[in-house]
């Protein structure tokens, strides 16, 4: 049994692509670990892409009050499907439209997820993630966004990049 929980955002929301000019949707959620904050991310669904892909910036250590951006690390994830699997791949944290993220901790590109021992647990609350916020398991699945729980709102006129 898993000692991580997850509470998705509120909204689903519409970001148009500065790059490509694409219509994005974005969820964002809180996995606990064990009852404690845990983990923050932002998951950007590439939806007018023929192949679904998920950027995920995720930010795992502790998040509730009193603690400091020092104490946690983030990532930026690349997720795509295989055929009866998923695809994570670490990229460089200058890809996520988070970049720079103070709040989110210190930044890691794959080779300092490596070289920090987190490689496992940012895998663990990834997966976690994929299975478990229905936004995300339904598009990388194939199906229309499961928007249950979650309203639809514009970005506010912000651009963000793929």
């Amino acid at each position: 049994m898993s000692d991580l929980t997850l509470e998705t955002g509120e909204d689903i929301v519409r970001v148009m692509c500065e790059c490509c000019g694409n219509e994005k949707k974005r969820v964002w959620g809180f996995v606990s670990k064990s009852g404690d904050a845990h983990a923050v991310y932002y998951a950007l669904l590439n939806v007018t892409e023929e192949r679904p892909r998920v950027g995920l910036t995720l930010s795992i250590g502790p998040w509730w009050e009193d603690t400091e951006p020092s104490q946690r690390s983030w990532c930026q994830i690349d997720i795509q499907t295989e055929p009866d699997n998923f695809q994570f791949e670490i990229k460089d944290p200058k890809e996520s439209n988070f970049y720079p993220w103070e709040k989110g901790g210190n930044p890691l590109s794959a080779e300092q997820v490596a070289a920090s021992g987190m490689t496992d647990e940012i895998q663990i609350v990834s997966k976690f993630i994929v299975q478990t916020d229905p936004a995300i398991s339904s598009y990388l699945d194939g199906h229309a966004i499961n928007s249950v729980g979650r309203g639809p709102r514009d970005a506010d006129g912000q651009q963000h990049s793929c």
